[in-house]
């Protein structure tokens, strides 16, 4: 009787763990819209934790819900006659659940949750309600906000053009346009970042075409994906390349020689610049970009080499023309050797692509964390981030030292009991005002 016993106990302590372990889940979405606001009520199986915030060019609203799966359709909303344009989702490693509402004009957010009231459950709340202008002071939408960091892809090749082809009969074009797609979702998934791919199909592209674009879009940083070829098929493993200071010093004379060029170097007007002063003032530029796009470059590629082989531990530097923007510190990745047959096959693989992708936006999202561009969202939330992952060579006391804060603090928040952090840890950052 008492082994009895004992069994239904285990079994009812195990039937309770697994309940308890089970994600909450977003069973349904109700959407209403009122004179003042839209609001959006989310059907949830228990309460939930969750972060609501704005991101700004463009306009989004964000909530994160934590341990929470998706378990409706959300095509189904009728979104005609709301300020949302789209709402779309994703989920984490870390099983948060992402949703993403693009808006149309500015909206003010605000949220709560419902206990279950008769045949109603729990409920997480989303009231968007219009802006309101005050009256002394003429509203001027997003005129002052934070923007976005821009990243520029350039998925190599296209239309054609095919690239590099692999056995098999693999194109380099399609697979680097693959990567791309895979990375600008990851970057638009981060707060205060934005990608956008010089091309978002199979069609042909100048290189000068390519540099244009990422200046037209105002890049902060440039970054071209491709995958290499080699006669001998041993040759693997990706590679990360930044500008030449002899390929620097061709492109100055470059835009020196041609006139349009002169007032498009980070805003400054060189028109009215003698050749010499035009001469110095671009090549101190390019100096200080090629130094960015070696630190940009060295992110990469510590983070590339923690999902695959690296055919050099170091940036390497070439004359590349599609590097050559005197202000826009650029990389160029070499995804892997294309004709390497163990290679290849990984290479046309989704899940490997994803990886590779992921592997970039670390070490991008690394790069601005540490130096973001004045006027963006991350320079203002660079004493205080959200969140932070770690990356290869971090400490604990370094991460605490970079954001103002000490690390017994950042231990705390995250339960940590050690002084050791796991490469590609997400942590929690404490605000300066956290105890």
């Amino acid at each position: 009787m008492r082994r009895a016993f004992t069994l239904l106990f285990l079994i009812a302590c195990l039937t309770q763990t697994a309940l308890a372990a089970a994600p909450i889940k977003v069973t349904s979405i109700r959407m209403a819209n009122q004179s003042d606001k839209t609001r959006l009520v989310f059907s949830i199986t228990k309460p939930v934790h969750y972060d609501l915030f704005q991101l700004f060019k463009p306009r989004r609203v964000v909530l994160d819900i934590k341990q929470t799966k998706l378990a409706t359709n959300l095509k189904k909303l009728e979104l005609s006659r709301t300020p949302i344009k789209d709402i779309r989702s994703s989920e984490n490693k870390n099983g948060t659940l992402r949703l993403v509402l693009d808006v149309e004009n500015v909206v003010e957010p605000k949220s709560f949750q419902l206990k279950p009231s008769g045949k109603y459950p729990q409920r997480l709340v989303l009231d968007l309600y219009k802006a309101r202008p005050t009256k002394t002071v003429r509203h001027v939408p997003l005129k002052n906000e934070p923007r976005d960091v821009i990243v520029v892809i350039d998925p190599g090749h296209g239309g054609k053009d095919p690239g590099a082809i692999g056995r098999g009969g693999v194109e380099e074009k399609n697979v680097v346009l693959a990567i791309s797609k895979d990375l600008q979702r990851d970057i638009n998934r981060e707060p205060g970042m934005h990608a956008v791919l010089t091309r978002k199909s199979d069609y042909y592209l100048t290189l000068r075409d390519r540099l244009r674009i990422a200046r037209k879009d105002k890049g902060d940083i440039f970054v071209a994906v491709h995958a290499d070829m080699f006669r001998d098929p041993r040759a693997s493993g990706a590679s990360v390349y930044a500008l030449s200071e002899r390929g620097a010093t061709s492109e100055a004379a470059r835009w020196i020689a041609e006139k349009e060029n002169y007032s498009e170097l980070g805003g400054v007007d060189l028109g009215n610049k003698s050749r010499s002063l035009r001469q110095v003032l671009i090549d101190l530029s390019q100096a200080a970009t090629i130094g960015s796009s070696l630190q940009l470059g060295t992110d990469v590629l510590q983070q590339l080499g923690g999902v695959t082989r690296l055919h050099r531990k170091h940036v390497e530097q070439a004359r590349f023309v599609v590097l050559k923007s005197p202000d826009i510190p650029s990389i160029l990745i070499e995804s892997g050797f294309i004709s390497n047959p163990k290679e290849a096959r990984q290479l046309r693989t989704s899940q490997y692509q994803k990886r590779l992708a992921d592997a970039m936006m670390q070490g991008i999202h690394h790069y601005f964390l540490v130096n973001p561009p004045p006027g963006t969202w991350l320079y203002a939330h660079r004493k205080n981030p959200k969140y932070y992952r770690v990356a290869p060579g971090d400490t604990l006391s370094a991460i605490a030292s970079r954001f103002d804060v000490s690390t017994s603090q950042i231990k705390s928040l995250n339960g940590i009991s050690k002084n050791q952090v796991n490469l590609g840890e997400r942590l929690r950052i404490p605000t300066n005002k956290t105890v």
